[in-house]
């Protein structure tokens, strides 16, 4: 018999678009085809498609009308509406993070990253108890978008940890990703990205954590373990005296009411703890590693840099049009330049497992459940920045 096509679509033409179709035509013992693009920037629209021999919609219902799944690789202001829009037609929705955030509710636009953090972590709870409660009534899966999760070295942790835990438990985790700044203006303001680092880098590290405890529970407990108390800081480095009095910084600039640095750490229902480091604040490329660290084994995992190829030079212009790594700023001196960034990180297993979960109706390995864990624990997060105090969940 043969196998029914899964037909996509893809909501955003920038950075994650581009990558979301590249993975897909990396799938493999599915049936895949990429129906089109919908974007609000017609003309970057336009050229997405024709570069990939696709079709360019209109409006995002003629694009859903016509797909079964959607990749949301938008700004995170929309997210949520767009992934409704989907499940509520009975399609499966794809969505990069973070799944919602509070992007306002009618001040001034210039006022909203000054709003309360109680009355943001309210709203988010709120707007996540919708969509908890809408899913029970949609036929399509909810896919959650988080590829460290699916990456090589991460997937290869889990096997090691599943057979620590028969006599050890995870006692600290420690993970940053950290680069020096988006160039994006949505990532510099709280109306489109719902806050800033730590939202917005630091999401990686802590759904992974999250789903680590989540892991570790359910193999020795039969119940995952959750978050009970976080305590998180941050600043916008960018405006610091120190910065202001240095020139010529290659780091990102012109930030508007979010934070460029951020740290978060959680504590356990076990007791046992994880922080979490994000930051627009270094240079030399991506810094993605983590640090798991268990009462009778230690697991170090490096996403970026990855240090299977070492390259040195004093000139680097017979190298400028090779790619090295993401936010590199020179490839003078030593580096680390990646052989299959893409796969290393974990995209293309991440679509596999989504398009391999919609195919054989099962879960997909990061759904819902993490999306909405990973909202309530960073904007728990800002409540504490703002408030200076440790926060209860």
């Amino acid at each position: 018999m043969k196998k029914k096509t899964i037909r996509t679509g893809i909501i955003g033409a920038g950075f994650a678009g581009t990558f979301h179709f590249s993975c897909l035509k990396k799938v493999h013992d599915t049936d895949v085809e990429v129906e089109g693009v919908f974007a609000t920037d017609t003309e970057q629209a336009k050229s997405f498609a024709q570069e990939r021999d696709m079709k360019v919609y209109d409006s995002l219902e003629k694009l859903i009308d016509k797909v079964d799944v959607i990749h949301v690789c938008t700004p995170p202001v929309v997210h949520e509406s767009i992934a409704i829009a989907a499940l509520e037609k009975d399609k499966f929705a794809i969505v990069e993070k973070p799944l919602t955030g509070y992007f306002g509710q009618g001040e001034p636009e210039e006022k909203i990253g000054i709003t309360s953090k109680r009355k943001m972590l309210q709203k988010v709870r709120e707007d996540l108890k919708k969509v908890s409660e809408g899913m029970a009534a949609y036929k399509g899966k909810f896919c959650y978008a988080e590829n460290w999760i699916h990456a090589p070295a991460f997937k290869k942790a889990l096997e090691l940890m599943e057979k620590c835990f028969v006599s050890g438990s995870i006692l600290d985790i420690r993970g940053e990703e950290s680069h020096s700044g988006s160039h994006s203006e949505f990532a510099k303001w709280w109306r489109y990205s719902g806050g800033g680092a730590l939202a917005r880098l630091g999401a990686h590290p802590l759904a992974s954590g999250l789903f680590l405890k989540h892991f570790e529970g359910e193999k020795k407990f039969g119940k995952p373990i959750l978050v009970k108390e976080v305590w998180a800081d941050g600043t916008d480095l960018t405006k610091t005296p120190a910065f202001g009095n240095t020139k010529g910084s290659p780091l990102v600039t012109g930030w508007g009411d979010v934070e460029t640095w951020s740290q978060i750490t959680l504590t356990f229902t076990d007791g046992t703890k994880g922080t979490f480091f994000a930051a627009d604040d270094l240079l030399g490329g991506m810094e993605s590693n983590m640090d798991i660290r268990l009462s009778n084994a230690r697991i170090k995992i490096d996403l970026c840099p990855v240090r299977a190829c070492q390259f040195y030079t004093v000139d680097p212009d017979p190298v400028k049009d090779v790619y090295f790594n993401e936010k590199q700023e020179t490839k003078a001196g030593l580096s680390f330049p990646n052989p299959h960034e893409e796969w290393l990180l974990g995209y293309p297993h991440e679509i596999q497992d989504f398009m391999e979960a919609i195919a054989f109706d099962r879960q997909p390995l990061t759904g819902l459940e993490l999306a909405k864990q990973v909202v309530e624990v960073l904007y728990a997060g800002y409540v504490s920045m703002e408030e200076g105090r440790k926060v209860s969940l």
